[in-house]
């Protein structure tokens, strides 16, 4: 396994989808929903292994000293 961690949004729903239900979130079932919400986090990294999204965390912040991570 060779897992390859990115700073970028670009992933699509259906892998967020996927993610999300092979843990059992609730969150997976409304992809729709959750895909906007990571698209306007301030800061997402995903971990690929090749092509297939494995992971990710996510920052929410204030822009000035407070932040919080989710889904990690």
């Amino acid at each position: 396994m060779n897992i390859v961690y990115k700073e970028t949004k670009d992933f699509t729903e259906q892998e967020v989808e996927e993610l999300f239900l092979s843990v059992k979130w609730l969150s997976g079932k409304y992809p729709e929903r959750l895909i906007k919400a990571l698209k306007s986090s301030s800061l997402v990294v995903t971990a690929w292994d090749g092509t297939q999204l494995v992971g990710l965390i996510r920052a929410l912040d204030d822009g000035e000293m407070v932040a919080f991570l989710h889904y990690y």
